[in-house]
């Protein structure tokens, strides 16, 4: 009896140790198999899209293209970024996603407001674009020399060296008035009247006038009748 015991057992563990020997082999062959079907992801940061497509093609795996910004490190066309990472294993026949550079270079339009026709031409010129059309018009809000507006949108992308037209203020419109008689009239008054309606007199003489109070216009440029504007030169003579 205990011989027969002894007999099933061997038995028993030699059939335990062969199945354990299969199943070893079995997971190491699938191992072997499967390690087979997978490369290492190559490094395609910096190739361009020929480039990457003709090693995706020699290695067997697709590539998925994404279109992104422009990057003053690449060049056009070129790719930035991978998914998966370079040196991960991934299986043949499997997706490698690239990000690449956009086919145009694009530069981002400057907000020109509050800058003068010359700083402008400086910033147009810093980000890449060219200045075409410069056009003037009268303003009442924008200062003289600086810019009211511009043809391309500020902060948005645009093709390097694109062209943009801006818009320049001439400052406020200069009225038109016809030169009152002011002889006879007082300085101070005059001086103040004219300073409200944005006239200047730049030269005043005082000349001896005997028998007349100080401070009366005896004389006056440009005479009565004559239109006059804000860019006029005025003078007058006083008594003193």
């Amino acid at each position: 009896m205990k011989r027969r015991l002894l007999l099933v057992s061997k038995i028993l563990g030699i059939g335990a140790f062969y199945t354990f020997i299969l199943v070893i082999s079995i997971f190491l062959t699938m191992s072997i198999l499967i390690k087979g079907d997978e490369i290492k992801a190559p490094d395609l940061i910096g190739k361009s899209i020929k480039d990457a497509s003709r090693i995706a093609q020699n290695n067997g795996f697709f590539l998925k293209k994404i279109a992104g910004n422009y990057s003053k490190n690449y060049k056009p066309l070129t790719v930035i970024e991978q998914i998966p990472e370079p040196g991960v294993y991934i299986k043949r026949s499997s997706n490698l996603k690239i990000f690449i550079t956009s086919e145009l270079i694009e530069v981002i339009v400057p907000d020109l407001a509050g800058y003068t026709r010359e700083e402008s031409k400086k910033l147009i010129k810093e980000s890449e674009l060219k200045k075409r059309y410069v056009s003037y018009v009268h303003s009442d809000r924008v200062p003289q020399d600086f810019i009211i507006s511009q043809s391309l949108k500020p902060g948005s992308h645009v093709a390097i060296n694109s062209n943009m037209d801006i818009l320049v203020s001439k400052g406020k419109r200069n009225s038109e008035f016809i030169m009152p008689d002011i002889i006879g009239k007082n300085a101070e008054r005059i001086l103040s009247y004219f300073e409200v309606i944005g006239l200047k007199i730049e030269k005043i003489t005082k000349v001896a006038y005997p028998g007349l109070r100080p401070n009366i216009i005896i004389w006056q440029n440009p005479a009565q009748g004559f239109k006059i504007s804000s860019k006029n030169r005025i003078s007058i003579q006083v008594s003193e």
